[in-house]
């Protein structure tokens, strides 16, 4: 039977991004959006530009929840990078397309990415320096953690608990 209302913009952003939440980044396309919505992948482009359009959406969700996730933690480098490890894991799909991605810029409310920066640098309260080495130390490892490139064996407490007395030490 045909779709006879058709899909709002907002229908076809939340079902992607719940497409996106189950199945990863990969897993969108317009045919498979337009299955969920059951309408013709053609009809999409009614509502959006693109694909580009649709992961950007996406992207600002990612950014709003991390954010969200961030200031609710206490303003303290390990209850901030806590709280980034376990949006990150309860979000894995979401993280892959946030902060795993290049983030389309042209497409996107580029305040977001600016919000969660300052955000970094009002927990560091360091130089823009100190703020990157704290991102790229907590975030590449639970970026490896969630790839599952530490050995199987590996005290993940332990391991976490250095990245903490590290990020504390800069």
């Amino acid at each position: 039977m045909a779709n006879t209302t058709g899909p709002t913009r907002e229908r076809l952003f939340d079902e992607a991004l719940l497409l996106v939440m189950e199945s990863g980044l990969d897993s969108l396309s317009m045919r498979n959006l337009a299955d969920r919505l059951h309408i013709k992948a053609s009809s999409l482009y009614k509502h959006v530009d693109g694909r580009d359009r649709i992961v950007a959406h996406i992207q600002e969700n990612g950014l709003r929840s991390c954010h969200a996730a961030l200031s609710r933690s206490r303003p303290n480098r390990s209850d901030f990078a806590n709280a980034y490890r376990k949006w990150a894991i309860d979000n894995p799909h979401l993280y892959e397309a946030t902060m795993r991605t290049p983030l389309v810029h042209s497409e996107m409310d580029t305040d977001l990415e600016k919000q969660l920066v300052f955000l970094v640098m009002t927990v560091i309260d360091g130089s823009h320096e100190q703020a990157r080495a704290a991102w790229s130390l907590v975030h590449g490892f639970v970026d490896l953690e969630l790839l599952g490139r530490f050995p199987s064996k590996a005290n993940m407490k332990r391991s976490w608990d250095f990245v903490l007395q590290m990020l504390d030490a800069l």
